[in-house]
């Protein structure tokens, strides 16, 4: 039987609590690719990555068919951790593409 880490905040002083800062880090990879771009100018035509569920309510369908998408190739994508991330440049070249 393997010994199972505890959850439970443990704190001293040479520690942080860590669970008091797990809420901060949502979309924290998002802003910090837009940040990135420190030239005002710059800055001005970067836009901040898409999630798939935003993807999916600009392109009118459901997040599955934006898997499928992402799966096949149709749409440029890349992984952050585990997470989706879609250049809002790459939805718009997908749209003005023709369609057969």
């Amino acid at each position: 039987m393997q010994a199972c880490a505890s959850t439970a905040s443990v704190s001293d002083e040479r520690s942080q609590n860590v669970q008091i800062h797990a809420g901060s880090c949502k979309g924290l990879a998002g802003s910090l690719l837009y940040r990135m771009a420190t030239d005002g100018e710059v800055r001005r035509s970067v836009r901040p990555p898409l999630s798939v569920r935003q993807v999916a309510k600009l392109l009118g369908v459901c997040r599955a068919t934006v898997y499928r998408l992402c799966d096949r190739g149709k749409l440029p994508h890349f992984r952050v951790l585990n997470a989706i991330r879609i250049d809002p440049r790459a939805v718009k070249r997908f749209l003005a593409r023709p369609r057969r």
